[in-house]
């Protein structure tokens, strides 16, 4: 190394040094920052803690990092050629492209799931658009990039076509080529991470997720860490590859060497995940990430509940509440979990969804606000600032409390599902969207202390927080399987209630991501969860009608759809 290089290496080091440690002692000295900017000792520590889980959720975005890499290469390679080949393909192509590169991946990944299910391909085809612009403009850049000069030499000699493209054009291609790599597979993350969040059950974008929906900020940057490593590591390689390349003499053979090895690495991983069961599988999503209000449906998979019953019972996770019931009706699952509101508006547009099964007996939906600032009453929520996370249903639902209290906000505010952190670091006066089981532990965790207002307390009727939901003219509306998935989910409950730490261990086990700090709050919001655990899974129509009958005067529901959520009411037992 020259003397020059080992002082840029030595100033470089000195300076990355020294943002670690101004990072670790203004994160020591604010304690806000724990939701935002963990200290870096902090997120080290669970590094090394939960290194088997890294490892084991870093496999599958890699999985899907080649798997979209490899996709967007076998598209994007042919149509690139026929670009540089054909003008009028080009004309016609070019606009396309342009158009699928502006579209939000984001907001596609949850498609996927509608047209390829719960599979892997929903999760690499997100990952290949993000980056199958970038990599066919290059392509074709480098392929047009051929002196005319030499084109005209190899035609003058009688070179074939196929002789032109992989003597002259492949090898003089190879730094745009390249380019296009390296750009692809710095953003292969970011679309693997998109896909995850709309139809994956593990790996970093998901970890990411449910630590920050956990307010886990340390497990959620050691997700980022590895993450960032890993485009590093893919994008080195690509150098490594491009530097041995242009010291081959015999190019061509090179590059043909690399491009198969390419495709047949790439179609490999693609190929690892996990291939479905032969059984036949009851599908039941979640309404969210898994947390102490789903404990006894993991206990009773654990347990053999529902395989006593003969169902074999296979629970997904959702990072957007609002997809659930989108889900069932596509017939992507067999069973979901909502909430009884979301229900009954499905319900009264014509959804053809039946309640079959009770989660949670009361409502956990609250106002929760930090205690010691003047908030004693709902009426103290005059002139404050409230965050909330939900859609917009439930925003009206919202207002309408308030109103009916004559209580005026200063501002309600969208904190998406922020509702922790903006809390705590007084962003909001208050939140809405929170169970008053599972964030006020999160916030009393990390030193927050609250209070909260019931929906009694706003004069709301009392109804169902979870219910389980089937399609109607499905398998799972059937008679005999209602009756059979409510004996083994009632006695999931009951055995959830009578062994509570036995079945908390049994959701960890099928939960292994969370880290220590998480599993310790949610043991604590697990015991405050079973009083409001219901009895038996009877439906009861007074009860039912009774909010039917609230939502209907509050005009949140129209009157004309009373008779279908009347008629869907009725209890199958």
């Amino acid at each position: 190394m020259s003397r020059s290089s080992f002082t840029n290496a030595f100033v470089l080091s000195l300076a990355f040094i020294s943002l670690l440690a101004a990072w670790e002692i203004t994160s020591n000295h604010y304690a806000s920052l724990q939701f935002l900017l963990p200290a870096p000792t902090k997120i080290a520590a669970v590094l090394w803690e939960h290194a088997d889980r890294f490892q084991v959720n870093a496999f599958a975005t890699f999985k899907e990092m080649v798997g979209g890499f490899a996709l967007a290469f076998v598209v994007s390679f042919p149509l690139a050629w026929l670009m540089a080949y054909y003008g009028p393909l080009r004309a016609i192509l070019q606009p396309v492209f342009v158009a699928v590169q502006c579209i939000p991946m984001f907001a596609l990944a949850p498609l996927m799931v509608l047209w390829f299910g719960w599979s892997f391909i929903a999760v690499a085809v997100p990952t290949a658009l993000m980056i199958f612009f970038p990599l066919t403009i290059n392509i074709y850049q480098g392929i047009c990039s051929t002196p005319r000069s030499l084109l005209e030499f190899f035609r003058l000699h009688e070179a074939t076509a196929t002789q032109i493209f992989f003597k002259l054009q492949l090898p003089w291609a190879l730094p745009h080529i390249f380019a296009g790599f390296r750009i692809s597979v710095a953003m292969a993350g970011i679309g693997a991470v998109a896909g995850e969040w709309a139809g994956a059950q593990q790996g970093l974008g998901i970890l990411m997720l449910e630590s920050r929906r956990a307010a886990d900020m340390e497990m959620m940057f050691g997700a980022m860490v590895w993450i960032t490593c890993m485009s590093l590591f893919f994008y080195g390689l690509v150098v490594y590859f491009e530097r041995i390349i242009e010291h081959r003499q015999n190019r061509s053979r090179a590059v043909g060497g690399l491009v198969s090895g390419l495709i047949f690495f790439c179609l490999f991983c693609g190929s690892c995940h996990q291939s479905p069961s032969p059984l036949k599988e009851t599908t039941l999503l979640l309404d969210w990430l898994p947390n102490p209000n789903h404990l006894p449906l993991y206990a009773g998979v654990e347990q053999g509940f529902f395989e006593e019953e003969g169902i074999r019972l296979k629970i997904l996770k959702v990072p957007d509440p609002s997809h659930a019931i989108q889900y069932l009706a596509s017939k992507q699952v067999g069973l979901c979990l909502t909430y009884m509101p979301s229900t009954l508006l499905a319900m009264s547009r014509g959804a053809p969804v039946l309640p079959i099964g009770i989660v949670i007996q009361e409502p956990l939906n609250c106002i929760i606000y930090r205690t010691g600032e003047g908030i004693v009453t709902p009426k103290d929520l005059n002139d404050k600032i409230i965050g909330y996370s939900v859609d917009g249903f439930q925003t009206r639902f919202l207002e309408t409390m308030l109103k009916n209290q004559k209580i005026v906000p200063e501002r309600l505010y969208n904190v998406s599902f922020d509702l922790v952190g903006m809390l705590a670091t007084h962003h909001v006066d208050a939140i809405y969207g929170a169970y008053w089981n599972i964030e006020m532990e999160s916030l009393r965790s990390h030193g927050t202390d609250t209070g909260y207002f019931s929906m009694h307390d706003f004069n709301v009727p009392s109804y169902y927080e979870l219910l389980v939901l089937a399609l109607k003219d499905t398998p799972e509306a059937n008679p005999d399987f209602i009756s059979s998935f409510q004996r083994a989910f009632q006695k999931s409950i009951d055995y959830a209630k009578d062994h509570p730490q036995e079945a908390f261990d049994d959701y960890i086990k099928s939960n292994p991501d969370k880290s220590l700090k998480t599993r310790k709050w949610e043991w604590q919001a697990w015991l405050k969860t079973i009083p409001v655990l219901p009895d038996n899974q009877h439906i009861d129509p007074i009860k039912w009608n009774a909010f039917v009958d609230w939502l209907i005067s509050q005009k949140l529901i129209s009157d004309e759809a009373r008779n279908r959520l009347s008629v869907a009411s009725k209890p199958r037992v």
